[in-house]
Formats: structure tokens, sequence, C-alpha cells
């Protein structure tokens, strides 16, 4: 069947799309420091140690209240990442940038993205080692 990958695809980022905005609306309206039932990091519960993502909620839900300061006390790698973030969706998804063949790589080649996830590794062990 011709375009059913492509089909598949738009409905699977639609639906990602569609969490993402449903997540946001309700990290708008409950702020996870003060809910019982928000979910806690396994890791840190069972380590006491934090992982790269502790924190994230916590930050969004500074970020979407214009609170900047706050969200990078919480998880500042978050924070700082999604610019990338937006840059890959928007190579992605936006034909124009796809076809942009220099853009397209330099954004989601092999070299960006090792780059990210040393960073990520390294944001790991630096918010445990200095406790931030």
């Amino acid at each position: 069947m011709p375009g059913t990958n492509g089909t598949r695809r738009k409905y699977l980022s639609l639906l990602a799309a569609a969490l993402i905005v449903a997540a946001g609306t309700v990290l708008y309206f409950v702020d996870p420091v003060g809910t019982a039932w928000a979910p806690k990091c396994m890791f840190r519960t069972i380590t006491g140690w934090q992982c790269p993502g502790c924190g994230i909620s916590r930050a969004t839900h500074a970020l979407l209240h214009g609170h900047f300061a706050e969200a990078l006390a919480y998880n500042y790698f978050f924070v700082v990442s999604i610019p990338y973030f937006f840059a890959v969706c928007a190579v992605i998804y936006i034909p124009a940038l796809r076809r942009r063949a220099r853009l397209y790589r330099a954004v989601t080649g092999p070299v960006p993205a090792w780059t990210y996830v040393t960073l990520f590794c390294s944001w790991w062990v630096v918010r445990n080692l200095l406790s931030i």
C-alpha cells in the first residue's frame, strides 16, 4: 500500500503533539511540587542520586508560568535543551527546512546527536557531584 508509512508517521506525529499539549495543559494547572500523585523518580528513590530528568515536570510548570530562573533551578539541562528540541522538530516536520541538506545534517546528524548524548551524560554526573 503506497503512502502507508507516511500516513502512519503523520498520525503518530499528530498523536505525539496532542499528548504534549495535553501534558502541558495538565502541568500548567497542576503544580507537581505540591501534588502527591505526581510521579516520583524511581532512580532517585532507589539510589538517592538525581537522574538527568529529575525536575523536568517542575521545570515545565515553572516555564509555562514564565518563571525562567525557577525552571533553571529545577533542571538546567532540560531548559537549555528546549531550543535544540524545537530545531530538530523544525527540520524534520517543515518540508522547506528538511530539503536543506546541510541544515538537516547540522541539526540531526551524528555529530549533534552524539554531542547531545555526551552533554546529557555529563549533566547526569555533574548535577550529582555538585548537588544541583
